[in-house]
This record gives C-alpha cells, structure tokens and sequence, in this order.
C-alpha cells in the first residue's frame, strides 16, 4: 500500500487513563521535533476508526493498562473496531508500543501487549523494540532508555523510506542510498542532541534569576505554618536530608536534558470569574454518569479508637432519579487540596496576596513547544486558589521535566546542582531513590529547596490534574434503595525524610474532617475495656451535630465483571482483608434479598485484632447464622492463635476450596502490593496440593480463570 502524499508518514498515538501516556507521547513528540521528524499526535479517542491506520507508514503507541487487564476508556471503541479485522490489511505499517503497567497487579501491560500481538497478526512489523514500563518500580527505568532510542532508529527508518520513495519517483537517480548516507545528509537541520553537559550555575552573574525568597515572604509562610499548626521538618534535619546532598563533585559534567519550553502565561484580570468548584462534565477517568451530589446521612467508626487504622463507614443518600447502582460498583469523589496546603504554597510562591483576585490562562504566542494546549482541565478563566485547589495535584511526585524547569528558577547552586543532578543520566539512580520511591510531593520539594521560586504558570504546565478518589460500594440497592455505604481508612502521613509536615490523605482526611465536625455522641470515645460489640454499639449512636446539610460530588464509575453471579447455583470465593471486605457487604445483602441458591459462598477476612479493627464483625456473624454467607474464615495478624492471614487460610482450606474452583469465581479485593499476589500464589498451591497437578499447570489453570472473568480483582497500591 502506498501513503496518500501529503499525510504525515508517522502516528504518535496515546491511551491514557491518568494522563500518563498523554503525558509521555506529547514529551516524544517535543523529541521528535527536535529531531526534524514530523509527527501526528493523537488520542486513540480521536481515531473514528482503525481505517486511520492504513494512510500512516509508522506508528507509535504509548497505551496505559487499566482495570483487570482492560484497555483505558479512551481506547476501548478503537480496540473493539481492531480486533474485528481479518486478513493481513497492515502489511504496509511498522509499529512500536510502549506500554505502561504495574506489576502489583495481575495482566501486567495487557493492553499494550494485545495491540502489539493484533497489529502483528494484522500483517504490521515491529520496527522497534516494544517496551513494557513499570509502575511499580518507576516507569522511568524503561520509558526513558526507550524513548531515547526510539529516536534514530526512527529516523533512519524514515530517511530510508524517503529514499525508497524518490527512486520510485526517479527510477535514474544517481548516489549513495546506503541508510547510513541519508542520515548523515537529509535535511538542513543538524542533528540536534536533546542532553546538554552542566558544568556550573545556571543563575550565576544573572540578577534577572535572583528570586530567592525575602525575609519579607519568609515571614508570610511562618505566619501561615503557624495558623494551620505545621509541624514543619526542623531546619537542621532538612538541611541534612539526603535528597537535598549533591552526589557528584561538582567539577563533574552532567548529562541534562534541554529545559521544557514554556507555554502558558497568567494574567490577573480586574473580575474573578471561579467556575464551579467542581466539574459537572467533560473526561472523568471510568465514568459511569455525571457527576451529582450526595448527601451524607450518616458516618460510623467501625473501629475502635485505639487500633492502628480509624476505618469509618459513610452512608449516602443518592438523587432520586438517573442514579442506579449494582453491587460490587464503585464510586469517584471528587476532591480538593487541602487549604493549609494550598495556602503553603502560596506563600511559597509569594502570591498571597493575589490569590483570590480573577486571571486567565492563555497560550504564549511564540511558545517553542509543539502543539501547545492549555490543559483541558484548566479553565481558562479562575483564580490562583482555584487552580491549585481544585484543578492540580500539589502532592504529586514530581517527574523529571518538571525538576529541570524548577532548576531555571533555583538561585541558591548547590540547591540547583542537586536538582539537575536528579534529572541528569548520571543521577538516574538518585532520583529512583530519593523522589519517586520516597513519594516526594513538588509541595515538599518547594519547601526542602527554598531558593526555588518558580512561576505559579510553570507548575500548571507540569503538574498533573488532582484526580478523583473511588471507593466500592459496601451497600446493595435491594437492602437499601437510593442508599450508597462506602467505608475507608483514614491514610495517616507522618513527618519524615520526604514529608516536611505530617498530614492526612486528601481524600480520608477530607472525608475523616467531616466526621469529626459533624458527630457527636453521648461519650467522647467508647472506653478502653469494651469488647468490640460494646463498641459498635457505641459508635453505632453517633448522630449530626451540625445543622447544615453535607454534600459529597461524585460519579458511579464503569464496572466490568466486579459483581456477584446471577446464577444462584455458582459458588463463590471472597477474599477481602481489612477495607477490602467493602464490596462483599454489598454482595452479602443483596443475596440476602433475592434468595440464597445452592452455591457455596466463602468469606476469608482478615485483621490485626479480633477486638479493634474486625470490621462488620456483627453483620457478618449474623449473615453466616442465617446461611447467606456459609463460610466466615478469620485470620488475626496480630494474635497468637491461629492463621495470621488470608493466603494462610486458603492454603489450611484447600481441601474443600479445590473441589469448587473449576465452577466458582473468585473475587479479590485490598492491597495489590503483597496480599493479592500472595493470594494468587495460594491458590496456586491449593491447586498442586489437592489438585496433584505441576506448578506450570496450576498457572494455567489460575490463568484460564482470569481470561474467563472467574478470577476478579478490586485491587488498589
């Protein structure tokens, strides 16, 4: 097949979930430019069709993994389209995927590796390397080599494509056509290296750079540290941190990347046009509906108040038309930043003052990034609170592009040497080490590097949109219509080497503020010496003390298979420890109002303390007493007696679990990290163990009841 002329010879195509993907093709698009190589950037969602692909020569797709294994929202109707394709159509296209997953969870980078595996069978050639980048240990470690690389071989393919198409054109041409040659002489343009060598300050002799903060500004932030009671880092401890100690002697040259090319410009206006606090449209990631309010109705401790986690229990009541809801969905709560912290990094900014007056994003017109956007998450027209509050992570860990971009506007140089030496190739491991794994937030970045004071636009550019939180559903709406429970643990941050000041979760803390405002009851806290049924009892009681209503914004999110059997016969495995139990709550109630068939339904949970933190210990009791659930199995992490966790009684259960698994499903819920991997494992050896089949073969087993949706994950890191 030959290429319309005219058509740009090669697709930058993304999927994206979280903006990640997006976020890694627009970089590889800023290379390529750099490079001379002109490319079509897209979202698979601009795609009307997989017929887009036969007027492209080179693809590149950079494709997140969500959910079980499944494809992002933004690819699935493309996705669909492709795999209905028979024949060999692509024999004209060469390809390359980078594909982004996480291997704490199961399927690791499926989606990219079904599209690698259909293009193939469609008659497309792999040109390059496909790289499979995980989040679970840093998707640097292989996005950055790969794209790196992508680049010449790129290059060299199109060079030699090009001189493919003149000899078609001009059969008589004369010269060397040797790939090597062409690369050496196509174009005006010289090769363009996208790594510089640091040799010293980049602010040194430049006054127009001295923006270190004033003693005046200084002041503003003490003021503000002191008003929200931050526990800020001591200065002598901060001064010592190991992400803040330059590595390299400082007559070592580092390898750096170019700074990114700033896009976006702030203008303060006279009118503060806010928009909504919260969005009522446009991309929600797994959406389901629109996003509506929800009133909070009721909020339940389910623990007691000396356990290591506060899990709470919220009840909401849902609109009365246009919201329907299954068990085992989810919901997404739209969020907020903390005001401490965003009032922290406004004064970090020097911007205090101005940050509730009107400004309005724009474009910088002579802007050297290609295709500049103001992100679509960014209205245009808000005020500075707005943005930091509601439209962008401050918490978020801040990737390489950004710390380049800080270290323009970092005045003190062993502050910026140490920030270059973190995106430098050299500093690869450093930055592995001290930002990524320890969950370094940019707002803690900006408090231990004091002499950065970046413009408010550049952290817009690059910091990524504040996404909402979800939770499952612990309710069925048979037990009770228009009625939603969902249960969380307060996430607790406590100071330390990355963490200036201790703090909540945004979300749990948000949500954990709400309770602590809003109930009241007959004693502060149930006492000590109560046994775990006092103290549900107790906090059972807890009743509004505030005389306002309470709202949650929110929106159902897309549920694929994560919801129990219709057929009543089929038996049923949960594995639910902690706050995982959630969904099976819901699963439990609803079977209790349709009818209770002949499938075996197994529980296992598991918990530090039988008398602190057992969650829904009453309900689940009274559901195994009246044969809803036939199979309550505890384990007590930390107790003496017994099995410690729930892969420790699969495995003490296997004998009768076996005998079930070739017609049960098997639903897991909780921790991805450790517990759903050592789950999985278990029931590996349940398999050998009871099954007398080899280690490869119980795999494949454990393999075909996933591809059979009888293998179901609600998993979370």
């Amino acid at each position: 097949m030959v290429v319309e002329a005219g058509t740009p010879k090669v697709l930058l195509l993304y999927a994206s979930q979280t903006g990640n993907a997006q976020t890694i093709a627009e970089s590889l698009s800023e290379q390529f430019g750099q490079a001379g190589i002109t490319v079509q950037v897209k979202c698979c969602s601009q795609l009307d069709s997989p017929a887009a692909l036969l007027q492209v020569s080179y693809l590149v797709l950079v494709a997140s993994t969500t959910g079980d294994g499944d494809p992002p929202d933004s690819a699935r109707k493309l996705w669909k389209q492709l795999r209905k394709w028979r024949g060999a159509p692509l024999t004209h296209l060469s390809y390359t995927v980078l594909g982004l997953g996480d291997t704490n969870y199961n399927n690791f980078c499926n989606f990219g590796k079904s599209v690698d595996k259909q293009l193939n069978s469609l008659g497309a050639q792999s040109f390059y390397r496909c790289g499979w980048a995980d989040d679970g240990t840093g998707l640097e470690l292989v996005v950055e080599p790969w794209c790196e690389g992508l680049q010449p071989v790129l290059k060299l393919h199109l060079c030699s494509l090009s001189m493919q198409e003149s000899t078609l054109q001009d059969p008589s041409a004369d010269g060397d056509n040797s790939p090597e040659s062409v690369s050496r002489t196509t174009g005006n343009n010289e090769e363009l290296n996208c790594n510089q060598k640091y040799k010293g300050p980049l602010c040194e002799n430049n006054r127009e750079l001295e923006m270190a903060i004033s003693s005046e500004n200084k002041d503003v932030v003490s003021k503000i540290m002191a008003h929200h009671s931050i526990d800020m880092l001591p200065h002598h401890e901060v001064e010592h941190l190991a992400l803040r100690c330059c590595t390299f002697p400082k007559d070592d040259p580092l390898s750096i990347p170019v700074p990114p090319a700033p896009y976006l410009t702030l203008t303060l206006t006279e009118k503060c046009d806010t928009p909504q606090t919260t969005p009522s449209s446009g991309t929600l990631p797994a959406a389901a509906s629109q996003v509506f309010k929800a009133q909070v109705i009721k909020i339940r401790q389910l623990t007691h108040p000396t356990a290591v986690k506060t899990a709470l229990e919220f009840t909401l009541k849902l609109p009365e038309e246009g919201i329907h809801y299954h068990p085992g969905d989810a919901i997404g709560i739209l969020v907020k930043n903390p005001q401490k912290e965003v009032d922290l990094l406004l004064g970090l900014l020097g911007l205090t003052q101005m940050a509730d007056k009107g400004c309005e994003l724009s474009l910088i017109p002579e802007t050297k990034k290609r295709a500049a956007a103001i992100p679509s998450f960014l209205p245009c027209k808000s005020s500075l609170r707005h943005l930091l509050e509601y439209c962008v992570d401050i918490r978020a860990v801040p990737k390489k592009p950004l710390l380049r971009a800080l270290a323009e506007y970092t005045t003190n140089p062993c502050e910026q040497r140490r920030l270059l030496e973190l995106v430098s190739k050299e500093g690869a491991k450093e930055y592995t080490c001290y930002v990524r794994e320890a969950c370094l937030s940019t707002l803690d970045l900006l408090l231990f590097f004091r002499s950065c004071r970046p413009p408010v636009s550049t952290l817009l550019e690059h910091l990524p949109r504040l996404l909402p939180r979800p939770y499952s559903a612990a309710s069925s709406p048979l037990a009770t219509p228009s009625h939603l429970t969902f249960v969380f643990n307060v996430v607790e941050i406590s100071q330390g080497n990355s963490v200036a000041f201790s703090r909540q979760g945004v979300c749990t803390g948000w949500l954990a503020s709400l309770a602590s405002d809003n109930y009241e009851t007959g004693e502060s806290v149930p006492p000590m010496d109560l046994d775990m049924r006092d103290v549900e009892q107790a906090l059972s009681n807890l009743t509004f003390a505030s005389s306002e209503d309470i709202f949650i914004d929110m929106y159902l999110r897309n549920n694929q298979s994560f919801q129990p059997p219709t057929d009543s016969s089929t038996p049923v495995v949960m594995v639910g420890p902690g706050t995982g139990v959630a969904p099976f709550v819901g699963f439990l109630k609803h079977r209790q109002k349709v009818g209770v068939g002949v499938g075996q339904w197994w529980l296992f949970y598991g918990c530090r303390h039988r008398d602190k933190d057992f969650l829904y210990q009453k309900e689940l009791r009274e559901l195994e007493e009246e044969g809803v659930l036939n199979h309550l199995i505890v384990s007590f992490s930390r107790e003496d007696d017994g099995p410690k966790y729930v892969q420790d009684n699969l495995i003490k259960y296997g004998t009768s679990l076996a005998p079930i698994l070739d017609k049960a499903i098997v639903y897991v819920c909780g921790d991805a990290r450790n517990m759903a991997k050592d789950v999985f494992e278990a029931f590996v050896s349940v398999l050998m163990n009871h099954k007398e089949v080899t280690e490869a073969d119980a795999r494949q087993v454990m393999t075909k009841m996933q591809l059979d949706r009888r293998y179901l994950q609600d998993v979370w890191t």
